[in-house]
């Protein structure tokens, strides 16, 4: 006849609770590992938005025109379905960098905006009349900068732009427009 006691010891829950635990423990370590392989970390637009991919190229030199490199800039989208206005691309020589340009103007070619207020976009960078007047812009709308720096009229300084809804372009006042997040 054998006697088994009804009690229970911590040993007996521990080989229990020891396998559970060490399971927990390698579901976490594979967790953080894939999320280092993966760089999955930040913000998945953010993520999509940063991809760039540089591409040079050197024409072949003739005899009346000298090889000039090219380069190609092309950036990721976060929505695959909608492309850039631009349609991704923008081309860049060397000799075609504007030298009288500010250092610092602020916002670049290709960056979208919104405005913060509502806004006329004009054909001219000019308030000097209202025959120019292209339409009144509602706050919010987004546009898309197409100049490569402001131009100055007199304490007015504007952005060539392109409306991302109509794709009309136009001048905008450099004072109703903000960085979008888009």
């Amino acid at each position: 006849m054998s006697y088994e006691s009804e009690e229970r010891y911590w040993t007996d829950y521990l080989r229990v609770a020891l396998p559970v635990i060490g399971l927990l423990l390698m579901l976490a370590l594979f967790w953080w590992w894939a999320q280092n392989f993966i760089g999955d970390e930040g913000n998945p637009s953010e993520v999509a938005q940063a991809t760039q991919t540089e591409i040079a190229t050197v024409p072949v030199a003739t005899a009346t025109t000298p090889a000039q490199p090219t380069v190609v800039v092309t950036q990721g989208n976060s929505n695959p379905a909608t492309p850039p206005d631009n349609g991704g691309v923008a081309e860049q020589t060397p000799g075609d960098q504007p030298t009288d340009a500010p250092e610092d103007c602020g916002f670049s070619e290709g960056d979208n905006v919104v405005t913060t207020d509502s806004v006329r976009i004009r054909s001219d960078p000019s308030t000097a009349d209202d025959s120019n007047i292209i339409d009144t812009l509602d706050p919010g709308t987004e546009l898309q900068i197409i100049s490569s720096c402001y131009t100055e009229d007199g304490d007015n300084k504007f952005w060539q732009v392109k409306v991302r809804e109509t794709s009309d372009t136009g001048w905008v006042a450099d004072t109703y427009l903000a960085a979008s997040d888009q």
